[in-house]
């Protein structure tokens, strides 16, 4: 039979950070219940110790024991496996605020890069407030996102004035909403392309009518050019609605 090796609490705390300090098997997590690290592959049938083959269960799940009342001989027994089962707790809410510490280290660390970007760019970094702001959004949109949204903000609305920053750093949150949508909606970067043409070149523009129509019809690059093209060569709303409707009625779409 192998010899069971006693684990490590370096090694208990990877599996339950892993885990998320939730038992496995019965979704149950601490501090409500006491965790324990079980071998998938029992060590007595040949199971090592290999983070792999290691399980987060709670302790009634890794001991297949309910709740049994005890003799009055077993009294001192309990006691001990209580101070035991106390002193657990405290090891496991140790491990969880150690594990929390780091989270909260991360994402202190991905603000801190956000703020280096823009004082490099601009010169200026972010308030208390500024640094909360900022933590909401990479919770919300991920720090991959917010950084990008970042530099996009800065390049497009920077002039080098105390104004274009206030408006850069306030554009940043709109960009991360706008780049989420394009996501969603892999062409509306093309419908938003053809809104402007339209605000630009046209005195007048039914926005949500021109909105409804673009979405209808653009489902591709090419259906993008067709359109953009159509867009050009009017003058007016009333000439693209000309325009617009014939196709609609072609593709069966109700304008």
């Amino acid at each position: 039979m192998a010899k069971r090796k006693t684990l490590s609490k370096k090694i208990r705390f990877e599996v339950f950070k892993r885990d998320s300090f939730t038992c496995q098997y019965c979704g149950r997590s601490a501090p409500d219940v006491i965790l324990e690290v079980d071998h998938i592959n029992p060590v007595a049938n040949g199971g090592d110790n290999d983070i792999m083959n290691l399980i987060t269960s709670c302790r009634d799940c890794n001991r297949g024991k309910g709740k049994t009342e005890l003799s009055d001989s077993e009294t001192i027994k309990k006691k001990k496996e209580q101070l035991d089962e106390l002193n657990e707790r405290r090891n496991q809410l140790e491990m969880m605020l150690e594990w929390e510490q780091g989270l909260h280290n991360f994402v202190e660390d991905q603000i801190d890069a956000i703020e280096q970007f823009l004082q490099s760019t601009c010169g200026q970094g972010f308030s208390e407030y500024g640094r909360k702001w900022c933590k909401g959004l990479i919770n919300k949109f991920g720090f991959e996102e917010v950084y990008e949204s970042s530099k996009i903000s800065m390049d497009r609305y920077y002039d080098g004035d105390d104004e274009s920053t206030t408006k850069a750093f306030n554009y940043i949150e709109r960009i991360c909403y706008s780049r989420e949508k394009e996501k969603n909606n892999p062409y509306l970067y093309y419908i938003n392309y053809i809104k402007k043409i339209c605000r630009t070149n046209f005195s007048y523009v039914d926005e949500n009518k021109l909105f409804k129509w673009l979405t209808q019809l653009i489902h591709s690059e090419s259906d993008f050019q067709e359109i953009k093209g159509i867009v050009i060569d009017c003058a007016n709303w009333t000439q693209l609605k000309r325009r617009i409707e014939p196709l609609l009625e072609e593709r069966g779409i109700d304008a």
